[in-house]
Formats: structure tokens, C-alpha cells, sequence
């Protein structure tokens, strides 16, 4: 069963912040006819200032300092017009938990001890046997006391609990900025080891030709904005077209289709990325104003997926079809896009290609492979 605190946090700020205001007109209300004793109504001021101080709550969420002063104000209107008191944490409550909350404390604290030393001060001064006495002046202000160390505690329960948030929330983004979300949601789930098999995938490698080479006659600073550049415009284009991206090694980028979630177009969808990575790159020049070039090369068919390590973990692929994949980069040729066979099946309907002549790859014998020209018109 979902708890109160939940039902709570599920009701939307301007409902919230409309029923504290109207709670609050109620009860300044009716601490002033309450006040002001019988035959003695208060002039239209008074409820103006209760009113105005209620009004406040609407916006307390947006100006929470302004808010709490101008209740502050509207109070001491209320007092210096000779008003008969009212509890001032009544109606100052919510503007000091508020403002508490958003980190104003000095402000908060300056508001609480005026309106606590403050009245307790004046009336003592105006002391006499027909008024009041000491034990009862020493009684409304330990009230008081009471009532804003409570709103205060609220105010740091709040302002924790969004701290807290903030934090899971930002570590949130660095998880996910590390992992593919549903990844992500496992190892939160408590899964010690995440390792998975899948039966066809699609990855691609792609390599920035001659850029180590021609990386040291620049300074370290422009190698790293050249490649940040570049690599982001690539993470917006594996985004686009819903891919995984899946680590970086120099000037080397590496993305995947079909998984953590598995999809049937995941051929289709690296595709796109290469011509859109090949198209990007050719718009681009290296900090000494040469013209970049990439190699890219791709595979389709099962890999393994997991997570790896405990401490700077990453998501990471094995199998042939990676090695395979990796192998058509670097056996590839500046500018182009190579794939293999069973890549080429997969997309010969939909794309254009040019044949190769069988070629020699190390570690794989002879391949008959396949540059990916554009997309069928």
C-alpha cells in the first residue's frame, strides 16, 4: 500500500501551495476575531495584513526570501497598527520553513529572534500589576520559541530531503552517462553480475586516419577539443537513431545496435549512423586546417555484453563479431565504409554498395567484403 508520504509528494506545488494559503487566511482569521475580544471588531487593516501574508504562500516556492519578508512586514504592520497579538509562527510559518529550506537561514534566524526577543521585550517594558505578568510574558514567548523551532526543524527536513534528491539525482545522470539505463536499473536492483548473450547485433568501428600522427604537431589542448567536438556530434547521431554508444580508445569510436534492448533494424539504424558519421567528419578540418578522414567499418551477428570491473566500470562487447567488426576498420580504406557479408545481406535491399575484392585479414583468412556507398533512392 502506498504511503501517506508518497500520496503526498504525488500532489501537484500550485495545489499544495493554494491549500496552505487558504489555511492560513482560516486561521490568521480566526486568530484575529479570536483577538480582539467581544465589541471590538478590527478594521478592514487588519485582515488585509493576514490576508496578504496568506496570499504569499502562492509564490513561496519562486521568491522564498521575498516571501518570508514581506509576511515579516505585513506582521509588523499588523502589530505597530495596536493590533491584539497573534501567534506569529502562525502566520510565518510557512515563509520561514520555506525560505529555511531554500538556504536562507541567517534571514530565517534574524525573522525568528525578532519576533521572538522583540515583543517579549516591549512587554516587558510596558509591565504593570493590571496587565500581565512576568510568568505569563515568559510563557508566550517560550510558546513562541517553540512553535518556530519547530517550523524550523520542518524547513531542514525539507531542504535535506531536496539535497538528497539532488544528489541521487546526480548521480543518476553520472550512472547513466556510464551505462545504458536498463544496465543501470540492474545494478541499482542489486545484480552482482550482469553478463548477457545476444544472438545478433550490429557494431560499428570507426577511426580518425592519421590523426596520431598528425596530433603531434599540435598542442594536447586542441587534440583533446578536436576530438570532443567531434565525438559529441557523434553521440547526438547515436542517439538519434537510438544506438549504444560503447567507449571511445583514442581517436577510435565504437557503437552498437541492438542492444540492451533488442531491436530487428539494428543493421539498419548503424547504417545511418555511418553515412551520417562519414558526412560529419567530412565537414571538418584538424586544428592545422588538414582535412579529416575516417575508416569505419562494420559486422553484424551474436556478441556477449556485460559490465566489467567494480570501481570505473564500463559496458562493454565480446565476441568474433566484434573482432570482425574492428578488423573491418582497420583493413579499410580512408573515407569509405566496409562491411562484411552478413552485413551486406541484411542491407542490400535498402542501400547501395560497391563489391571488394576478396581481402587478406589478419587473423581471419580471405573476406569478401562490401563498401556501403548511400542509401538506395
Amino acid at each position: 500500500m502506498t504511503c501517506l508520504g508518497e500520496r503526498l509528494r504525488r500532489v501537484p506545488a500550485p495545489v499544495v501551495d493554494a491549500g496552505l494559503a487558504v489555511a492560513l487566511a482560516v486561521a490568521v482569521t480566526i486568530g484575529i476575531r479570536v483577538a480582539t475580544g467581544p465589541g471590538k471588531p478590527p478594521d478592514a487593516l487588519a485582515y488585509a495584513c493576514g490576508l496578504i501574508i496568506a496570499a504569499l504562500a502562492l509564490v513561496r516556492r519562486r521568491w522564498p526570501l521575498g516571501v518570508l519578508l514581506a509576511s515579516a512586514a505585513a506582521l509588523q504592520i499588523y502589530y505597530l497598527s495596536q493590533y491584539t497579538s497573534t501567534y506569529p509562527a502562525v502566520p510565518l510559518s510557512v515563509a520561514l520553513a520555506t525560505a529555511w529550506a531554500a538556504g536562507h537561514r541567517r534571514w530565517s534566524l534574524v525573522v525568528t529572534a525578532w519576533y521572538v526577543i522583540g515583543p517579549l521585550a516591549y512587554a516587558v517594558s510596558q509591565l504593570s500589576e493590571e496587565t500581565r505578568t512576568p510568568l505569563t510574558l515568559l510563557g508566550d514567548a517560550v510558546s513562541n520559541t517553540a512553535m518556530f523551532a519547530a517550523v524550523l526543524v520542518l524547513g531542514e527536513a525539507v531542504r535535506s530531503r531536496r539535497a538528497l534528491a539532488a544528489e541521487q539525482q546526480r548521480s543518476e545522470r553520472l550512472l547513466l552517462n556510464v551505462l545504458p539505463a536498463p544496465i543501470a536499473e540492474r545494478l541499482k536492483a542489486g545484480e552482482a553480475v550482469i553478463a548477457d548473450a545476444f544472438p545478433e547485433v550490429t557494431v560499428l568501428f570507426a577511426d580518425l586516419v592519421d590523426f596520431t600522427r598528425s596530433s603531434r604537431q599540435i598542442s594536447p589542448a586542441q587534440v583533446v577539443a578536436t576530438l570532443n567536438e567531434l565525438f559529441s556530434a557523434f553521440d547526438a547521431l547515436a542517439q538519434r537513431q537510438g544506438l549504444e554508444k560503447i567507449k571511445t580508445i583514442g581517436d577510435a569510436y565504437m557503437v552498437a545496435g541492438g542492444l540492451p534492448q533488442p531491436r530487428p533494424d539494428h543493421a539498419q539504424a548503424i547504417a545511418e549512423m555511418a553515412l551520417a558519421m562519414q558526412a560529419e567528419v567530412a565537414r571538418r578540418t584538424d586544428p592545422s586546417g588538414q582535412p579529416l578522414a575516417v575508416r569505419i567499418g562494420i559486422d553484424t551477428g551474436p556478441v556477449e555484453a556485460g559490465v566489467i570491473g567494480t570501481s570505473k566500470f564500463s559496458y562493454d562487447l565480446w565476441g568474433d563479431t566484434v573482432n570482425t567488426a574492428s578488423r573491418m576498420e582497420s583493413h579499410g580504406v580512408p573515407g569509405c565504409i566496409q562491411v562484411t557479408e552478413r552485413t551486406y545481406q541484411r542491407l542490400r535491399d535498402g542501400y547501395r554498395f560497391q563489391r571488394r575484392e576478396p581481402i587478406q585479414v589478419r587473423g581471419m583468412g580471405e573476406m569478401l567484403t562490401w563498401f556501403l556507398v548511400g542509401r538506395n533512392r
